[in-house]
Order: C-alpha cells, then sequence, then structure tokens
C-alpha cells in the first residue's frame, strides 16, 4: 500500500489540539458519543494573569494527566520519546511512521513546527508543537496531516517527507539543548472494547463542581495546587485578564488572544449540544427555558468572538466594555440554567 488515509473527522473542539487530535479519531463514531457527552463540563483557568512569564489561558478541564496520555477510553494509546527513537538514521523517520498508520495507528509526533512551511511561525523562532499524522502517499513522499495553518485555521494539509525530517533533526537539536522538555510522540488506534452508556451520576457531579468552582476529578493520584480555577469562578479571572488587556498592562502576556473567547464559544456550544442530546435521548424532558437559554447563550458567544476578531483588525474602544458585560450575563445565565438542569438529572436518576 503506497498510500494509506486512516479516517478522520471534523472534530466538534478545536480550542486546543489535545482536543482536536484524539476527538478528530473518535468523534465520528455513535459509539463514543455518550462518552463525549458525559465528559467536557468542567473548565479551568490560570490565576496568575500577569506573571509576565507565563500565558494565561482557559481550556476544558478533565482531570490530569494531559488528554494525550491515555485519556480517551476508545483509543489504544502508545507513546515514546526521543531517546527511544534516536536510534532511528533521520531517513528512516519517515517509513517508520509510514508503517504505524499501515499498522492502523494515527500518529502525533512532537517536532519543531517552525519547519513546516505550513505552519504560522515557518522559519520563525523554534516552536516545539505536536502534529497529527493520519496517512501518506509513499510515492509522492508526502505525509497527510492536520494542524493550524499558516492562517490558524484548523485543517487538513499535506508536508513534504524532508520538511518532516528538518522538523525531526530541529527538535532533536532543541532537545539537546534544553531548549524545552520532550513531551513524547503518540500512537493511537481506535479500538471500542466496551460500551460506554451515557453517564448521568458523572454528569451531576461535574455539573457541581462547575456550580461550586472546583474539581474533585483524578485527587486520588495527584493533589492539586491553588494556581488554576475552576467552573464559574473561570469568569472572575476572565474579567480580570480583559481588564489588564483594556489597560494594556505591561506584564500580561499575549493580551490580545482570541483563543480565550473562542474556547468561551466552544465551552457554551458544548453545553447546548448536550442538552439537545439529553433531550433527544430521553435522559430529560425538553424543557423551553433550559434548551432555549443556552442556545441563546451560544449564539451569544459567539457573536462576542466573532467581534473580538473585527476588534484585532481595527480597534474598537468600545469592545472590552462588551466582553465585560457578556462575561456577566453568562455567568449569571448559567448559574441558573445549570442548577435547573442538576435538579433535573437529580429527578431523572430517582426516577430509574
Amino acid at each position: 500500500m503506497n498510500v494509506v488515509q486512516l479516517p478522520v473527522f471534523n472534530p466538534p473542539l478545536k480550542g486546543f489540539l489535545r482536543w482536536a487530535y484524539t476527538l478528530s479519531i473518535t468523534s465520528g463514531h455513535e459509539e463514543s458519543l455518550p462518552w463525549y457527552y458525559s465528559n467536557f463540563i468542567q473548565w479551568s483557568c490560570t490565576k496568575k494573569i500577569l506573571d509576565g512569564d507565563r500565558q494565561f489561558y482557559v481550556d476544558f478541564f478533565r482531570g490530569k494527566p494531559n488528554e494525550l496520555n491515555f485519556n480517551n477510553p476508545f483509543l489504544l494509546t502508545c507513546s515514546v520519546n526521543y531517546s527511544i527513537l534516536d536510534s532511528l538514521a533521520l531517513d528512516d523517520w519517515p517509513k517508520f511512521f509510514a508503517d504505524q498508520i499501515r499498522n492502523g495507528y494515527y500518529c502525533i509526533v512532537f517536532l519543531d513546527e517552525s519547519k513546516l512551511s505550513t505552519a504560522a511561525c515557518y522559519q520563525k523562532h523554534p516552536f516545539p508543537h505536536h502534529l497529527f499524522i493520519y496517512g501518506f502517499d509513499w510515492d509522492q513522499s508526502i505525509f497527510y496531516v492536520s494542524m493550524f495553518d499558516n492562517k490558524e485555521v484548523y485543517r487538513n494539509l499535506q508536508i513534504s517527507f524532508q520538511e518532516f525530517e528538518d522538523a525531526i533533526d530541529s527538535m532533536r537539536q532543541l532537545l539537546k539543548e534544553n531548549y524545552t522538555a520532550d513531551h513524547h510522540t503518540y500512537f493511537y488506534k481506535y479500538e471500542p472494547h466496551f460500551p460506554y452508556p451515557f453517564d448521568t451520576t458523572s454528569v451531576i457531579d461535574q455539573l457541581q463542581d462547575y456550580l461550586h468552582g472546583e474539581t474533585h476529578l483524578n485527587r486520588i493520584n495527584y493533589n492539586f495546587d491553588n494556581e488554576e480555577a475552576y467552573g464559574i469562578k473561570v469568569y472572575d479571572y476572565l474579567q480580570m485578564y480583559f481588564d489588564a488587556a483594556e489597560k494594556n498592562d505591561p506584564r500580561l502576556k499575549d493580551p490580545n488572544n482570541l483563543r480565550h473567547l473562542h474556547v468561551i464559544w466552544e465551552h457554551k456550544k458544548m453545553m447546548s449540544d448536550r442538552i439537545g442530546y439529553m433531550v433527544e435521548k430521553g435522559i430529560i424532558p425538553y424543557d423551553e427555558e433550559l434548551v432555549e437559554g443556552y442556545k441563546d447563550i451560544t449564539k451569544r458567544a459567539m457573536k462576542l468572538r466573532d467581534q473580538y476578531i473585527r476588534h484585532k483588525i481595527r480597534e474598537d474602544k468600545k469592545m472590552f466594555e462588551t466582553v465585560k458585560l457578556r462575561l456577566d450575563q453568562f455567568k449569571n445565565e448559567e448559574l441558573a440554567l445549570l442548577q435547573k438542569l442538576t435538579t433535573m438529572l437529580d429527578k431523572n436518576l430517582v426516577v430509574t
């Protein structure tokens, strides 16, 4: 087989590649949907907004470790580091990864993305990053990959074996110079070993954590520090972030990051889609206030993100006022809607 492309789907979450990569493998499979809608409720953010060195972020939270580390029950996962792969001659790397794809494994390779002409960082500063490879054409000497392109759009692209080797070679050098730690290379095979029914109890637990601004996920293995905020409390730190951005605070790293508003929209859309799924499956009865309320939040979150895109192109002094107003609205409306949803799910558990 000189050409192999493993099936990939348009991932429902793209704010961070740890979600996009794994969900592009699983989300198109009907049997994975109960698991998907039982998860992705909680989110978190960093508390140290004016750190200077550390970038503020907000993201979905599913406990630790990182989502790439064996966290998706539908993926058979293997991982290796550069120490293990170092015995490969550089020109053997394309064949090694092509062989894994032939065996049904998707590859997420840690490399220096600045060596890839499809990347926004091409020929700029080094950019250690994971690249998702789902196929190859041996005769054309290309890999089929998914990534954010040079316009920061997530899509499927092609890269040459030569650029791949250059990115690997550069990554090897960066590791020798201690520029970054080795974040490992992963191999995934889609293998649903058992059915995963919708988990109402887990959803209630996550919703309660969200409403109380805390987390109980995976505490058996990790002592959580006090550097992150969870659930409803994330809104308070988003307000601090945009307040610092409005004032051009020099201690704020990356003061004009659109990703925060994109993740807010993805989070609200995920909540709205989950409610629709639960109604469709008869897990909760249709409730107009709940269904339409979350649809409305989702629409306003998308509009807010799009307004901010325009603000980045042509500065609008009123944009920060709009952002802070919407964040207050989302917080207050979510408190009411999610308390209602939790009550409905509790009643469902009692009935069943």
